[in-house]
C-alpha cells in the first residue's frame, strides 16, 4: 500500500509539472487543465492511501513526506533531462 501510495505522488507531481508553462511542451496528449485536476485528485488519492496505510495520525506524516519525495523525483527527472 505504501509503494502505491508513492507511485500516485510520483504521478500527481509529474501531472502538475506537466501542466507548468516551462513543462507543457513535453505531452501533447492531455488538456493543460485535466492536467491539472488529475494532479491535484492524485495529491488527495496520495493522501486517502497513506491514510490507509498508516493510520490517520502516521497518513498525514507519511502522506506529506510522500509527495515531498515525489515533488523532488519530478523535479530532477524534468529539468534533468533533455528538452
Amino acid at each position: 500500500m505504501i509503494a502505491l501510495a508513492l507511485l500516485i505522488a510520483l504521478g500527481a507531481f509529474a501531472l502538475l509539472a506537466l501542466a507548468s508553462d516551462r513543462h507543457q511542451h513535453r505531452w501533447d496528449g492531455i488538456g493543460i487543465v485535466w492536467r491539472r485536476r488529475g494532479g491535484w485528485v492524485l495529491v488527495a488519492l496520495t493522501f486517502v492511501t497513506a491514510f490507509a496505510a498508516w493510520g490517520p495520525v502516521y497518513g498525514a506524516i507519511g502522506g506529506f513526506g510522500l509527495l515531498m519525495l515525489g515533488a523532488g523525483a519530478s523535479f530532477l527527472a524534468l529539468n534533468l533531462t533533455q528538452r
